[in-house]
């Protein structure tokens, strides 16, 4: 199988606000979770009740948490392939997505309003329209053969449909 070459390569990070917010109820969390373990072991509480393991645990377990999150969700990558486009959430990106060119009828830089049009970032659905978003309000519309549009959110959308649609061109030279 031959390795997939991407000829152009877009990761777009989260939002300052979303790392606040995610930080904010890690180190809540934690906090408090330790601010109970400090009454169990200085305030009279025995380890040998539990208490101080099951605390220990859900603290190992938020900060797991917190990880996979920031592992999964946390940015969107998107790479212009020479036979499809390839979108994908985090860094281990497990939440991902091929658009092949074959399916493709036509690629637009658009300006777009998330929270009316699709309710918000992420993986959105509305109609025949689905977004891949993360932050921002610019995006690539991937028309599809049969109406179905799917919004690519790019820092630099023009560059990404630029990219997109010499990909197409070369692949349709090819094959």
């Amino acid at each position: 199988m031959k390795a997939k070459r991407a000829r152009y390569r877009e990761r777009t990070w989260a939002p300052m606000w979303a790392w606040l917010t995610l930080g904010t109820a890690f180190l809540l969390s934690v906090g408090r979770l330790s601010y109970e373990l400090y009454g169990i072991a200085v305030l009279g509480g025995t380890p040998a009740d539990g208490s101080a393991r099951e605390l220990a645990l859900i603290t190992g377990g938020l900060i797991v948490l917190f990880a996979l999150i920031i592992a999964v969700w946390m940015c969107l990558n998107v790479e212009v392939c020479s036979d499809h486009i390839f979108i994908s959430f985090g860094v281990v990106q497990l939440v991902r997505k091929r658009i092949w060119y074959k399916d493709i009828e036509g690629v637009r830089p658009t300006t777009y309003r998330p929270l009316r049009d699709f309710g918000g970032w992420g993986i959105r659905w509305r109609g025949n329209r689905t977004a891949w978003t993360i932050r921002g309000h610019q995006a690539v519309a991937v028309k599809l053969h049969g109406g179905r549009e799917i919004y690519v959110g790019s820092m630099y959308p023009q560059r990404l449909a630029g990219a997109i649609q010499a990909a197409m061109r070369t692949a349709g030279a090819g094959g």
